[in-house]
């Protein structure tokens, strides 16, 4: 009787595959979807930690507005300067050229600027042939040509070169074309000599 009352014991407390396999499927659905709602929890808390929220985001974009409010004036002003030298120093590269072809032809070139219009080019006087006319940037302007005996404000002058390199020389004035008074002024010389022109800042 032991012996049967063993075995009733054990088919209880442990029974078939068969009957523990629906049992162990439900436990084993229970385990994940335990695990995944916990996943999910982890994971929002975590963006709610690490995020931004739109407040936050509103705010950097405010600070990012301010920043580029008080830095795009003094960006625009230093690329206003820097175009308007690049302008003069082209002016002073023209000036250049034209005494190399004139020594290169063996005849004279004349060299021509508009006061009033900013604007300047080459001509051979003997073919009228003409360059194509340049004109300053809109931040540099004429003010003045010195041709040694009078100075011009407005009109057109001239500055001849001739095929030994020397020229009829003269002085060209050129300040910026707003009221910045930390914008430079230039003063471009041409040597009557040697017929080179000299770009300095004028005082």
């Amino acid at each position: 009787r032991l012996y049967y009352w063993v075995v009733f014991f054990l088919m209880i407390r442990r029974p078939p595959r068969s009957t523990l396999f629906p049992y162990t499927t439900l436990f084993r659905s229970i385990l994940i979807s335990s695990a995944g709602k916990t996943l999910r929890k982890n994971k929002s808390h975590y963006f709610r930690e690490n995020g931004f929220t739109l407040i936050e985001a509103i705010a950097v974009l405010v600070i990012i507005g301010l920043f580029l409010s008080l830095v795009t004036p003094f960006a625009m002003s230093a690329l206003d300067r820097i175009q308007g030298n690049s302008s003069v120093r082209k002016l002073a590269s023209m000036l250049a050229s034209a005494r190399s072809q004139a020594v290169a032809m063996k005849t004279p070139l004349v060299f021509q600027g508009n006061l009033d219009q900013n604007q300047y080019w080459v001509i051979n006087p003997k073919t009228e042939d003409s360059s194509e006319v340049m004109e300053l940037d809109r931040m540099i302007q004429f003010r003045g040509f010195n041709d040694g005996e009078e100075l011009l404000r407005s009109g057109i002058f001239s500055i001849t070169f001739y095929p030994l390199g020397n020229t009829s020389g003269g002085a060209i004035l050129l300040e910026p074309s707003d009221d910045d008074a930390d914008a430079p002024s230039f003063l471009l010389t041409i040597d009557p000599v040697t017929g080179k022109p000299y770009l300095q800042h004028a005082s």
